[in-house]
């Protein structure tokens, strides 16, 4: 019920910062968009979500963040898609962005992708707490195989590191952070032939990353997507990149928020936090 409340007013106060106070972004900025499972039976609301954002925004592909974060780049404002996890679910995500010109970084997490109980370790490991009402299907809780990754990088797509086990947290040790990063970059190098160059904590950041994780993400990826929301116009840190979370089965309202600058002043504090270490 608590929950429920919460979604309520923020849906509300998303749909009245848009129609109030517009969001005005520059055409130097770049939100990027962090998604989980797209289950099929929700294919309609996710074409609605894509139609809504392409309004207002450029769809920035995989291949042109250098040239962002480089400031070359100022013909927008401009949307980046991510999707945590890499569920098989994410296929139908993949189809539809394609349709419309549109690329995505998929984060995926080696471990979930050989486990022998896929779905266990989805579960247990990846996602706790699940709504039924969204996700009942088998494709909502399995990954893509190495054959369907393959076929995104194919398609322009990229394929990225969400660490090896998803379970990187800011009490591991060395030997841990280094399996965590650095053998989930080896299994995309030789499972899928691509060499990753993103890298994307898990859970909230600085839950996750500690300072040994932070400086061997430095030296082996060329961007650390994080978990912070924020206006990549005022801080340009590829070692920081800002995303926005949001979910297909969230009303437009919640989205609205979401997508909004009323929610960014509170990760401040989250964000100075994890600069310092």
């Amino acid at each position: 019920m608590k929950q429920r409340i919460l979604h309520i007013i923020k849906s509300l106060l998303g749909s009245a910062e848009y129609v109030l106070r517009p969001w005005n972004y520059a055409k130097d900025e770049l939100l990027v968009l962090c998604m989980h499972s797209t289950p099929l039976d929700r294919k309609a609301q996710f074409e609605a979500l894509l139609d809504f954002l392409f309004k207002h925004f450029k769809p920035l592909h995989p291949n042109q963040l250098k040239d962002y974060f480089d400031g070359k780049l100022k013909e927008g404002p401009y949307v980046l898609f991510t999707f945590d996890d890499g569920l098989k679910n994410n296929v139908m995500a993949a189809e539809l962005l394609e349709s419309r010109n549109a690329r995505a970084i998929f984060f995926v997490v080696p471990d979930f992708i050989d486990a022998t109980d896929r779905e266990g370790y989805y579960r247990t490991k990846i996602r706790l707490n699940i709504d039924p009402t969204v996700d009942h299907e088998t494709e909502d809780f399995i990954p893509m195989s190495e054959l369907e990754l393959s076929q995104l990088l194919a398609s322009g797509h990229f394929v990225e590191s969400h660490t090896m086990s998803h379970l990187l947290r800011s009490t591991s040790g060395k030997e841990e952070v280094t399996r965590e990063v650095i053998s989930s970059k080896k299994w995309i190098s030789e499972k899928l032939g691509h060499e990753a160059t993103v890298f994307c904590s898990p859970i909230q950041t600085n839950f996750s990353v500690n300072a040994e994780a932070k400086r061997t993400i430095q030296r082996e990826y060329e961007f650390h997507f994080t978990t912070f929301p924020g206006l990549h116009s005022v801080n340009r840190d590829p070692q920081m990149v800002f995303r926005r979370n949001i979910e297909v089965h969230w009303s437009m309202g919640q989205i609205k928020y979401a997508l909004g600058k009323a929610d960014l002043p509170r990760w401040k504090g989250e964000i100075s936090r994890f600069q310092q270490l």
